[in-house]
């Protein structure tokens, strides 16, 4: 008789396995909580657990009106879980609940094979039935115990506290670091008219982070929100410089003579990298010591050990000439007018992009080179030679 239910059972399971079903065996589970409080920083929770390992837990911390506080998660390895939950700015002495949970809709495939997809192969006392599945759930209800003066800052950072609170606390204890911190973030927050260096606010924040190392939350913010004027008080600053070019630097669009050794228009040799940052942004270039200003292409600027006096000053722009009328877009026969005698010997020639051949040849004079650009189209060789550029620099004694 025993043989005989054997063999149906045998065959019941074959017959199962070839219509493609898969059998969970119903897993008794449970699950208990330990708790470790930071510093009212950071809450611990951990504990023993017989889900199988790579199970996800999560831990849930609410107000009993439904507001979550904080959220984080862990995973089941050996048998035990651990989650670590920020708390620096949960409230204190007011009742919160803890909910630790596993949910099988965001387990793995693999673990969801012993649990069933839906928690259906689970079984125990910690068992709830939440939305058509079943969840392992450890409730707690917790009290975060914290001083007066803590109380008062969580309740500013959250945004239900009140600021003349914490001031009094302040006037009865001068020199605590936290609560000035606390109330300097608290005006930062709820006073824009704060929002710049030297403020009330931004005094206060460095009072409290003087000689104290970020530790804590309340600290790391302080340094992030001090950082944050800095930068804004530094951006608003070169804005003014900014702003002020223009007055200095007309001049500089309006003079336009090319003096060799002296001068290209207002960019007098000698004057100092310090003091055209006055009036310009000058931006370095991939050659030592060489600045450009974006206000005006084509112009350069060498400085001298790269911030020294100015010694070099070239442009490509065709509004800067010499007395005579030479500069940028010149032929190169108004030049030879001017200086009968000079040889140009040019560069190897070279096809570039747009198709045409150009070569490249340096008219040295006193104080001043011409740098002169010889171009055609190698199917009609026709050459067009123009003078590229003028360079003022100081000639040697």
């Amino acid at each position: 008789m025993m043989g005989r239910w054997r063999s149906r059972l045998g065959l019941t399971l074959a017959g199962l396995c070839l219509v493609g079903c898969h059998l969970t065996w119903v897993r008794p589970v449970s699950m208990d909580m330990k708790l470790t409080n930071d510093r009212n920083e950071l809450l611990t929770v951990e504990g023993n657990c017989t889900l199988p390992d790579g199970a996800v837990m999560e831990a849930h911390l609410l107000e009993k009106n439904g507001r979550r506080w904080a959220y984080a998660r862990g995973v089941v390895k050996n048998g035990r879980y651990f989650v670590v939950l920020e708390v620096s700015r949960c409230p204190g002495f007011r009742p919160l609940n803890l909910d630790v949970f596993f949910d099988p809709l965001l387990a793995s495939a693999e673990v969801q094979r012993i649990t069933g997809e839906r928690g259906e192969a689970l079984r125990g006392e910690q068992l709830v039935e939440s939305h058509d599945r079943t969840l392992l759930l450890l409730h707690q209800s917790v009290v975060l115990t914290m001083s007066a003066r803590q109380v008062a800052i969580r309740r500013l950072q959250s945004g239900d506290g009140d600021i003349d609170e914490l001031q009094s606390y302040l006037v009865r204890h001068p020199n605590d670091g936290e609560s000035m911190i606390g109330l300097g973030l608290a005006f930062l927050k709820q006073r824009p008219s704060q929002h710049y260096v030297n403020s009330e606010a931004y005094k206060m924040l460095q009072e409290g982070i003087k000689n104290k190392p970020a530790a804590g939350s309340l600290e790391m913010e302080a340094r992030l929100w001090v950082a944050r004027l800095d930068e804004k008080a530094a951006r608003e600053a070169a804005e003014r410089e900014r702003q002020k070019a223009p007055a200095y630097s007309s001049r500089y669009v309006d003079d336009v003579l090319v003096w060799p050794g002296q001068s290209l228009g207002a960019f007098q040799l000698g004057m100092g990298y310090q003091f055209l940052c006055l009036s310009f942004r000058l931006q370095p270039t991939d050659q030592a010591g060489v600045y450009i200003i974006h206000e005006m292409p084509g112009l350069k600027l060498t400085f001298e050990g790269g911030t020294g006096s100015l010694i070099r000053a070239a442009s490509q722009s065709p509004r800067y000439r010499t007395q005579e009328g030479i500069g940028p877009g010149s032929d190169v026969a108004d030049v030879l007018k001017l200086l009968p005698q000079t040889q140009i010997v040019y560069s190897p020639v070279e096809i570039r992009q747009d198709g045409r051949a150009y070569a490249n040849a340096t008219v040295p004079l006193q104080g001043l080179n011409l740098l002169i650009e010889q171009s055609y189209d190698p199917n009609f060789p026709i050459p067009e030679q123009l003078v590229k550029e003028v360079e003022v620099f100081k000639p040697a004694p």
